[in-house]
């Protein structure tokens, strides 16, 4: 199945957080470009502070009991990253069920895009087995950054008076 490009405008704007990062020396290979496997490493970055910038941390919910380990990923190379680029990880919540998540990344160079992809991740417990999310942690998976603008009511949505 091929990997269908990101868009903003797929999910609601709130499910999308950015991290900048620089790209360390030992990421590169020996052509100087940053390593295939690397992109992995920074949509895990992306994951764990798309959860910081929604004030959680992944420790919490570990020590709850609950873990979210990729269970498929996909990835999409467009042009290399060099050791010393500045490079922003675009993460987005796109689609989440009652055991799963999916996450979209984008790694950019300011507005060049070096590479896609996504992975999807599964809640399961300390048993290993397949559980629910917790609401807590759906309402998380649906929410927009802490301390940034709610998303706006949808038009037929009656407002509080």
């Amino acid at each position: 199945m091929p990997l269908k490009p990101t868009s903003p405008v797929e999910v609601a704007p709130h499910l999308t957080s950015r991290h900048a990062l620089r790209v360390r020396f030992c990421e590169t290979d020996l052509m100087g470009i940053v390593h295939h496997a690397g992109y992995l490493g920074y949509f895990e970055v992306g994951r764990v502070e798309w959860l910081r910038q929604r004030g959680v941390s992944y420790l919490e919910w570990a020590t709850r009991g609950f873990h979210l380990p990729v269970v498929e990923a996909r990835l999409r190379y467009r042009k290399p990253a060099r050791f010393d680029d500045l490079i922003t990880i675009e993460t987005t919540c796109a689609e989440t069920t009652r055991v799963t998540v999916r996450f979209r990344y984008r790694v950019l160079r300011g507005a060049e895009l070096l590479c896609e992809g996504e992975t999807r991740l599964a809640c399961v417990g300390d048993d290993l087995a397949p559980k629910r999310f917790p609401e807590d942690v759906t309402r998380v998976l649906l929410s927009p950054e802490v301390g940034a603008e709610p998303p706006p009511a949808p038009p037929c949505a009656p407002t509080a008076r």
